[in-house]
């Protein structure tokens, strides 16, 4: 089968599309063949370093997936059935959908929306989760609060919008670029920091009274993460998509009683930690998709054989919403 591999660590020039063997299956895995595909930040992060060692070159990135099965192992065929169009998330720590065909844990999958597309399919998984992990069960943002979710018009962050505001949640975002504020405005945030422009921290104070917001989720990291735990109120709650952080923010929060939630949609498969809650929250988005109340931003589409440049884009920091990888004629 053809395939884009990551021939060994480095910038984009080290993607090769190559032919390679179909994967086996395992007894819990499905073939799939795949349609599309999305960018993930965690597939740059891959390609350059294997994520912290736990890669190691030659290997094929693409992580959400869309397609068809093909075949099912023993465990996945009372599940799956071949044929069944499919969506979810393949293992950060096995090869991806950047391929014709994929092997993955159907714990991890759905069956597609009927009405979506499999471009708006690919582009839910890796985002939907995090952001459901996020906002739903770390943060459990409720009816009334008031959550900040930084990078609205990102990957995450625009489905975090929607994820908060079916809660009835007041959203304020964090976003920049013309592109990114027109999204987040009409996914409903109720309002939109420009934080090139002012302070945040400040802004999210002076709309609060000083209290600060009862839930944040940081899609940013760094100085953004830092200058966050100034923005929480007493008994609040952050959450962080982002690994490694130069803040301590142990005296802060524990003056504040606040607490703090790290969100990693690899840890699942990786742990054995309940996967087949993954495949759950992908079959309740999958609903919220047929109902309208739930859609993926694709602002690019690109193909296979493109996706040297779709990484660039991901690497730009300018990508509102999802790039989506057409695999397979639609």
């Amino acid at each position: 089968m053809k395939a884009l591999v990551a021939t060994k660590f480095g910038d984009t020039d080290v993607l090769k599309l190559e032919e390679v063997e179909k994967p086996q299956l395992g007894a819990d895995d499905l073939l799939i063949e795949v349609h599309a595909t999305a960018m993930n930040p965690v597939d740059t992060k891959a390609r350059k370093h294997g994520l912290g060692g736990l890669r190691v070159p030659p290997f094929v990135l693409g992580f959400d997936v869309s397609g068809v099965v093909r075949e099912s192992g023993s465990n996945a065929a009372a599940h799956f059935k071949v044929g069944d169009e499919v969506f979810g998330l393949v293992s950060l720590f096995r090869n991806g959908a950047n391929a014709e065909f994929v092997a993955a844990d159907y714990r991890t999958m759905a069956k597609k929306p009927a009405s979506v597309s499999h471009i708006q399919a690919a582009a839910l998984p890796i985002a939907l989760l995090t952001a459901w992990d996020g906002i739903y069960d770390r943060l459990q943002v409720k009816s009334g609060e008031t959550v900040l979710i930084h990078a609205g018009g990102g990957g995450v962050g625009h489905i975090a919008i929607q994820l908060a505001k079916l809660k009835g949640a007041k959203v304020i975002t964090t976003a920049s670029s013309n592109a990114s504020i027109e999204l987040v405005k009409s996914l409903g945030a109720d309002i939109v920091i420009n934080h090139k422009q002012e302070d945040f921290a400040k802004k999210v104070l002076e709309l609060t009274n000083n209290n600060g917001v009862e839930a944040i989720f940081d899609c940013v990291g760094g100085p953004v993460f830092a200058k966050s735990l100034d923005c929480i109120a007493p008994g609040g709650r952050i959450a962080t998509i982002v690994e490694g952080s130069d803040a301590n923010p142990s005296e802060k929060l524990f003056f504040k009683n606040a607490s703090l939630h790290y969100v990693f949609i690899g840890a699942p498969l990786m742990y054995n930690l309940h996967p087949e809650l993954q495949g759950k929250v992908l079959s309740e988005a999958a609903k919220l998709a047929e109902q309208g109340k739930l859609k993926a931003h694709v602002s690019q589409v690109l193909t296979l054989e493109q996706l040297a440049e779709a990484h660039k884009l991901q690497e730009s920091g300018t990508v509102t919403g999802k790039i989506g990888i057409k695999v397979l004629n639609n």
